[in-house]
């Protein structure tokens, strides 16, 4: 099989000619033919499949929504401009032209200080046969984007902060909703007031039909206002929810990779259900309460300006709560710190407990490990005792206050009666708007679990959003040279967490087509040599160089999608065999397609089947994995190690066929043990515990042997 250079990985020159083969293309030429012509445009150098990607999963009403949809993720701001065709500048410009329909689509461009119209086909149109429509201005600029890091500078926002701003029309119904209510909330006492002077004091029963419609109408308005305040609540927490999660899982996704390997599985789902805790608190009775301190101040104000010891009175029970508020925050800040540490450390245990079962049960420590885990889940009941105990002495006193507050009204009422000249009316209407006041300071104590879990949640999200990702890292990077397969390590040293070396001062230049065998016990690091060759990993010291470049300075996404690579334990992912090809080279044809499986002998398979028995000891899955790998690669194939059952098998032969077709076509870095494989290479790193390599020929090693 011929090696095939793949220049047009990148989407302006190879995404019409993927688009081209596929079926949906005939149903939608508009869609697939005007996002042909953006990539070309706009993004010469965007990946094929991050296009492919992109592209929306749901319904669209239009073509042209669609195309704003798949615009968006591929990182562009569209601005929809309210201006008629004959006064669109050239600084409005790239913008996409969209028909009252939203099925025609035409792109418009600065060129030569003029305007270009196109079409989906890339035919230049007059600028008189737009029509009527919209346009949207395009933009990737930074500062266009108010979640991008320059806009989040210059604003002085967190990620969170910025993504919550863009909500800001939500906002302000919410504000006018909790208005609103605060001022009904203070309407409401003076009502019940007229209502019983009209009816009890004064006996005038005329009023009641317009004092009880006045009274039913007030409290409806309240009730109405609150329920759309709560489902306004509720979904700005289903949507920040939703935009956060995914926001982070891509983020975890384009982390480097040394950066997410520091956690594992459940640490990584962690992050993602990290905002539920945020979500929840926002769409509980809470902060429903919590909205209404607004309220709690207007009563304050009011009630001091009616009766000023009444007032005062009030304004130090509501120092009091502040003052609890403060205290037990600064408690539960300390003691949700270390449960979170010791709920992480517990689960570490346990996970580590069933992945080292058969060690621990051959060395006989089951019951001094019994003694570890429970030391473990004493101390982590200790701090949740220690909490619940914190809240329940904060509820003790929260509650305490809230009586206090009204005996201590009620009695200066009664003691301010004849002064004042109040009437049960008067006192009624005190009574209520202390309850105003009193109620969202209660609230405000017992959310205090809350406000930590939101706090640390909001504190780890901004934390991973503001990590730089892969593709920022790449896109500081030199373009990658087309792959050769020269390849170069330069005294490469790699230590083990512990500090003990793992791989030592290995120097080594390949020639382009040179088939590179890699040898030595378990342990000494014959995986970590392909990773840091694939730009998984970094060297603890030295240089790798690719084509001569310090892979430092390449893109790591762009260099791992050119290197083919058969992992230790392959696997398919979820699809059929086609979708799973497709990933390895997207810009693969039915031909090149047919020529692989034909090369590792898989040339019987339906592509399209989506079942298929993937024991890993049998050899299908490492011929579907090989044939990936050389789909992939574009000069350079990296093998990993393969079990002696599988190369025993049919996979072994094809394994022999590979590498003997790959001299002077593919540099390939192969792991094996075998000296019946050995002998296929040209040269021979034999990998040593705390020594330097040793680099031989087959017949070298032989003789050492």
């Amino acid at each position: 099989m011929q090696r095939e250079d793949r220049p047009n990985t990148f989407a302006a020159q190879g995404l019409r000619e993927i688009l081209a083969r596929q079926p949906q293309v005939a149903s939608d030429p508009v869609f697939y033919g005007m996002l042909s012509q953006l990539c070309m445009r706009l993004l010469p150098s965007v990946m094929v499949k991050d296009v492919l990607g992109s592209l929306p999963i749901h319904a669209y009403a239009n073509t042209g929504e669609r195309l704003l949809a798949t615009l968006r993720t591929l990182g562009f701001v569209a601005r929809e401009l309210s201006l008629p065709a004959a006064r669109i500048r050239l600084w409005h410009l790239p913008a996409l032209f969209l028909d009252e329909d939203g099925e025609r689509a035409l792109l418009v461009l600065a060129q030569d200080e003029a305007t270009c119209v196109l079409d989906h086909e890339g035919r230049t149109v007059a600028r008189d046969a737009l029509g009527r429509g919209t346009f949207h201005c395009l933009s990737r600029e930074a500062h266009v984007n108010p979640l991008s890091e320059e806009s989040r500078k210059h604003r002085r926002q967190s990620w969170l902060h910025a993504l919550i701003s863009t909500f800001s029309p939500l906002g302000w119904v919410i504000a006018l909703c909790t208005l609103f209510v605060t001022l009904l909330s203070l309407a409401q006492p003076f009502v019940i007031a007229a209502f019983y002077r009209a009816i009890f004091a004064q006996g005038d029963t005329a009023t009641v039909p317009w004092l009880a419609p006045a009274l039913v109408l007030v409290v409806l308005a309240i009730q109405c206002a609150m329920a759309l305040r709560a489902h306004a609540l509720a979904w700005l927490a289903a949507r920040l929810n939703y935009l956060v999660g995914r926001a982070t899982f891509e983020k975890i996704m384009q982390l480097p990779i040394a950066q997410s390997r520091e956690l594992d599985a459940k640490g990584q789902s962690a992050r993602i259900r990290s905002f539920e805790n945020v979500s929840d608190f926002l769409a509980s009775p809470l902060a429903l309460a919590l909205l209404d301190l607004p309220a709690a101040l207007a009563a304050g104000a009011l009630i001091a300006w009616m009766i000023a010891p009444v007032g005062l009175a009030i304004g130090l029970f509501g120092l009091c709560y502040l003052a609890l508020f403060f205290v037990a925050e600064r408690k539960m800040k300390v003691l949700t710190s270390m449960n979170s540490d010791l709920a992480t450390r517990l689960q570490h245990t346990m996970v580590e407990t069933f992945a080292k079962r058969e060690l621990i049960r051959e060395c006989g420590l089951q019951h001094r490990w019994a003694d570890l885990h429970k030391t473990a889940i004493a101390r982590a009941q200790s701090v949740t005792f220690a909490i619940a105990r914190l809240m329940a002495m904060v509820e003790a006193v929260s509650s305490f206050l809230f009586a206090a507050t009204f005996i201590t009204v009620v009695g200066l009422l009664a003691l301010d009666a004849g002064e004042h000249m109040l009437g049960a009316p008067q006192m009624l209407g005190v009574v209520f708007l202390t309850a105003l006041v009193a109620a969202p300071l209660h609230g405000l104590c017992m959310a205090i679990p809350r406000f930590e879990q939101a706090r640390r949640a909001l504190e780890q999200i901004n934390t991973l959003m503001q990590t730089e990702s892969e593709i920022e890292l790449d896109a500081q990077r030199r373009r990658l040279p087309a792959l050769r397969g020269e390849v170069s390590l330069a005294s490469v040293t790699m230590r083990q967490g512990d500090g003990r070396p793992l791989l030592l001062a290995l120097d080594i230049e390949t020639r382009a087509g040179e088939i590179i065998a890699i040898t030595g016990a378990a342990g000494t690091g014959k995986s970590v040599l392909l990773a840091l060759v694939q730009g998984l990993a970094s060297p603890s010291f030295g240089t790798i160089r690719i084509e001569g470049v310090d892979i430092e300075q390449l893109p790591r996404r762009t260099l791992r999608s050119a290197i083919g690579y058969v992992p230790q334990a392959p696997a398919l992912l979820p699809g059929c065999l086609r979708e799973n090809l497709a990933m390895a080279n997207p810009l693969a044809s039915e031909e090149q397609l047919r020529k692989v499986l034909h090369s590792v002998g898989l040339d019987y398979l339906d592509l399209d089947a989506r079942d298929h028995d993937c024991d890993p000891l049998l050899s299908f899955i490492w011929q579907f994995s090989l044939a990936q790998a050389l789909l992939a690669s574009t000069g350079i194939l990296l093998i990993d190690e393969v079990p002696n059952s599988v190369i025993n098998g049919p996979f072994g032969k094809v394994l022999r066929k590979v590498l003997r077709s790959a001299k002077g076509r593919l540099t390939v870095f192969f792991v094996s043990n075998r000296s019946d494989y050995l002998d296929l290479a040209d040269r021979v790193i034999a990998l040593r515990h705390a020594r330097t390599p040793l680099i031989m020929t087959p017949g070298e090693l032989a003789e050492v042997a």
